[in-house]
């Protein structure tokens, strides 16, 4: 039987439950609501208020971190050097010093530390749009959201989880970033331009605008004689498939489209980390762990910083 502890919000937690409920052999033995902005944590059977994160431990073995702020990072350290398996998102983390003395921590401990999504957008139906993902030459990326609509973490949030859905989609190294910000009505970044290049010759065009009249999320694909498009919010998928040049064919392209569903991914990343607690798993690579995108989104959002600097 695996123990877990849940800390988050109250839906959060919810969530999560949902996701584990349907899994053998595991059993919630916590769970804890916190606010990340006012730092109150309190057991959400009891009502009772935690004193200290070794009481949010218990008798666990493994935590499910949902939310952010100073005593979630205290949960989550104090977990890691008891030796318990922390499932955590990367919007908790506070910054890249902190990932990296969690890492060191995992490592010393011998225990998994996994990130999950920090949004409900699951890319593997996606994913099985595409036969092979080498094949995959440009990627033109395109998330805009109504201004009267928030989205949790403002600009770096929104950030953070298209950069997951780029991992998804591209196994390579950075080799370039170019990237530059605007304020509209704040001192912070609501319009983010980006470009980024891959080692295996891809590259990524990245518009992230945050106080537009609309709500959009689009991404356009360009492979190998095939442009795929898909609306992630609609679900619509349409491929354009790019014919060999034919003296005799009066058409060239021919249009496919379908509609395809757009679940939340959370079940399956539980499961992989479950999987990997019950095989006996030790501390994951740094490439395994899924903070890349963390640590690339601080890498833009330093250039985006600098960019906004200089125009001010």
């Amino acid at each position: 039987m695996i123990n877990i502890v849940i800390v988050g919000s109250f839906s959060a937690i919810n969530r999560h439950s949902n996701a584990l409920g349907g899994i053998h052999d595991v059993r919630i033995t916590g769970r804890w609501i916190t606010d990340g902005d006012r730092e109150v944590v309190i057991d959400m059977e009891s009502g009772h208020p935690c004193t200290s994160p070794d009481r949010v431990i218990g008798i666990a073995d493994a935590i499910i971190v949902a939310e952010s702020g100073s005593f979630c990072s205290q949960v989550i350290i104090a977990a890691l050097r008891k030796a318990r398996h922390v499932f955590l998102y990367p919007a908790s983390l506070r910054s890249v010093n902190e990932a990296n003395q969690l890492l060191k921590l995992a490592r010393e401990a011998n225990v998994i530390l996994k990130a999950g999504k920090t949004g409900y957008v699951n890319t593997a139906m996606l994913l099985q749009s595409i036969p092979h993902l080498s094949d995959i030459n440009m990627v033109d990326l395109q998330h805009s959201r109504n201004i009267a609509e928030s989205w949790p973490g403002g600009i770096s949030g929104a950030l953070l989880a298209d950069l997951e859905i780029i991992s998804s989609l591209i196994s390579a190294r950075i080799i370039s970033i170019k990237a530059k910000g605007m304020s509209m009505i704040s001192p912070e970044p609501e319009i983010i331009n980006a470009r980024l290049e891959f080692d295996n010759g891809c590259a990524v065009n990245y518009n992230c605008n945050l106080v537009s009249a609309q709500t959009e999320f689009r991404i356009t694909l360009v492979l190998k004689n095939r442009i795929l498009k898909y609306d992630f919010i609609s679900g619509d998928l349409t491929n354009w498939h790019l014919q060999q040049l034919n003296p005799h064919d009066n058409n060239p392209i021919s249009i496919e489209s379908v509609r395809i569903e757009n679940d939340d991914s959370l079940p399956s990343e539980i499961i992989e980390f479950i999987s990997l607690i019950r095989s006996g798993q030790a501390f994951l690579s740094f490439n395994d762990n899924g903070f890349e995108p963390y640590l690339l989104t601080d890498r833009i959002m330093d250039r985006v910083m600098k960019t906004l600097v200089r125009c001010s």
